[in-house]
């Protein structure tokens, strides 16, 4: 898997567009909660591999609120996420340490 794509992708989405644009998948959540967490100056999260996607979501954007990061354009793409049938797994964990590494 190219995951520096998922990269490319959420800063299209981000950066791009005069609204940011939905994110399709877990990866890219994952991706743009990398980048917010970088950004607010908190740690990478390390979610469990087996937890629901909309969860860690929620716990995500509940910790950027606390840090001051809840407007920003990274948490409104995370909150554009909307599928339920996700689980957190390797290359979702993956794609969040190069989010957090790459930063926006």
């Amino acid at each position: 898997m190219v995951y520096e794509l998922y990269v490319d992708a959420v800063r299209t989405k981000v950066t791009r567009f005069e609204q940011v644009s939905r994110l399709i998948n877990g990866k890219e959540m994952a991706c743009a909660a990398g980048m917010a967490f970088r950004r607010a100056g908190l740690p990478m999260p390390e979610p469990e591999d087996g937890r629901e996607a909309p969860e860690v979501q929620k716990e995500w954007l509940s910790r950027l609120e606390e840090a001051g990061q809840g407007e920003s354009r990274l948490a409104d793409a995370i909150r554009t996420y909307s599928r339920q049938d996700e689980k957190v797994d390797e290359d979702m964990r993956k794609v969040l340490q190069l989010g957090y590494e790459s930063g926006l």
